[in-house]
């Protein structure tokens, strides 16, 4: 990312003397590709926090002098990378977000946005319809892509599972949790190890149970959590919990989709249980620009991928309250555009 300006290109960028289309449609996009095809080709692979020149970083990711050259020149303008003479070497943003050796590594998130770049192609035929034109995309991934799916959530959980466990008002007496469409399970790993005596089951499609074991077993979590293959939105939802998480769910399903999952969430909840809805929230970073641009392109990627749109607070409210909800209450989180609502039964 960007985010170093001289004085001079703030200035003639606030007077539009440097057009933002410039960046817009043009660099930012390139760039994008570029980190993919970094990652994808291994390039980055091969760097370190020592410098080591562009002939053997070529050679050790079995790509061309001159690509790999321009690919970490890429790098070198987001701030991934330094650059000395002909040599390269990871900044400590890039070693973080870029190495295979770094437990914070980004990497599966950014080979997953580089899937979806492909599909963007038909972007055009979404916005003339008003809907996707084609099946929703988790019906027609493969393997490999719901392994990129299942570990570029991780990635992302792993920046916020803290903070959003710690918005979520657990009472003492709480045993029984639902984490539905839970992937991973790292929020409910998170909020059994806070509440001990609380029991959640990952209820979630039979594709993603190996990263939710694998993220148990790290976890030692299998005493706490446990993984239910099914389908939420066809099958019965298990009954009596004190808690249901929909974490990134209700960005994937239209308004009456929402309400009827409202419904069948409010039957399986104990009186006083909580509703937790952890999603991107329309509105929520006022006239912020980068929360903004987070909910506006979810809100665009999501009825492309799979007929989906991002929700206002108010929008939240008026399915939660036709389900039986009275109370919500909004959290904010740290990133921009995301938040945390509470329905209490």
């Amino acid at each position: 990312m960007i985010y170093k300006f001289s004085t001079i290109e703030k200035i003639l960028l606030a007077n539009d003397v440097i057009p933002h289309p410039f960046a817009d449609a043009s660099f930012s996009v390139g760039l994008g590709f570029a980190l993919g095809s970094a990652v994808k080709l291994k390039i980055t692979d091969q760097l370190s926090m020592e410098f080591k020149d562009v002939v053997a970083i070529a050679r050790a990711a079995n790509v061309s002098e001159p690509g790999t050259e321009l690919i970490l020149d890429c790098l070198d303008a987001l701030g991934y990378a330094h650059k000395k003479g002909d040599q390269y070497a990871f900044t400590k943003r890039g070693f973080k977000c870029l190495s295979p050796d770094s437990p914070q590594n980004f990497r599966y998130f950014i080979l997953f946005c580089d899937y979806l770049y492909k599909g963007y192609l038909k972007l055009d035929e979404t916005i003339r319809l008003g809907k996707r034109a084609h099946s929703n995309m988790l019906e027609e991934m493969t393997d490999y892509e719901w392994e990129l799916f299942s570990r570029a959530m991780i990635d992302i959980s792993r920046t916020n599972y803290k903070e959003v466990a710690g918005k979520i008002p657990i009472a003492k007496s709480a045993q029984k949790m639902l984490d539905l469409g839970g992937s991973h399970g790292l929020y409910s790993i998170e909020l059994c190890k806070r509440n001990p005596n609380l029991k959640s089951t990952i209820v979630d499609l039979p594709p993603v149970k190996k990263y939710a074991d694998e993220c148990i077993a790290q976890h030692n979590a299998s005493n706490n959590v446990s993984f239910l293959a099914s389908d939420f939105m066809k099958d019965e939802l298990p009954k009596s919990n004190d808690v249901i998480l929909a974490f990134n769910i209700i960005h994937g399903l239209n308004p009456s989709e929402n309400e009827a999952l409202a419904k069948k969430v409010f039957l399986s909840l104990n009186n006083g249980g909580i509703y937790a809805i952890l999603d991107q929230i329309k509105g929520i970073g006022g006239s912020s620009q980068m929360s903004k641009a987070t909910t506006s392109y979810m809100a665009l990627n999501l009825l492309h991928q799979a007929g989906g749109k991002t929700y206002s607070k108010n929008e939240v409210d008026t399915f939660t309250q036709k389900a039986g909800f009275k109370n919500t209450v909004l959290k904010k989180l740290n990133a921009p555009g995301f938040g945390v609502i509470i329905c209490i039964k």
